[in-house]
């Protein structure tokens, strides 16, 4: 999706090729073209159109960004660099002084992160599930 929208100003006025999209999905998903080959790359454009995101121009080897596509790949990297990006990040290296903070002293959103991974485990073990550490 990353890459559909770097590409939206492409893919918004004229159909793209796989070709277009390819380098920019590659950095995307940090990668290297060979990394990531272009077939890969098809098989994803594939999924996307199974949702309607993008459609395949017949008779050609092109596609196009549809409108819905684009409000909803936009939606998802908001939602990822604003919402996903910064809880994992805090979830995955937190700063060892932070547990010795006092509640009323974190930040809004560090105790509302926290009650989401607090919920997340209840949710875990009302269900059953074993955490991996």
């Amino acid at each position: 999706m990353h890459a559909l929208v770097r590409v939206a100003h492409i893919a918004g006025r004229d159909p793209f090729t796989t070709r277009d999209l390819h380098p920019a999905a590659a950095v995307t998903l940090d990668r290297t073209p060979d990394q990531y080959p272009l077939a890969s790359l098809r098989y994803d454009l594939s999924k996307r159109r199974a949702k309607r995101l993008v459609e395949k121009i017949e008779h050609a080897r092109r596609y196009r960004l549809l409108p819905q596509g684009d409000r909803i790949c936009v939606l998802f990297l908001k939602l990822f660099e604003r919402v996903y990006a910064p809880l994992t990040a805090g979830l995955l290296r937190p700063v060892s002084a932070d547990a010795a903070l006092p509640e009323e002293k974190r930040h809004r959103l560090d105790r509302l992160y926290q009650r989401i991974v607090t919920d997340l485990d209840a949710l875990w073990r009302a269900v059953g599930l074993k955490r991996v550490a």
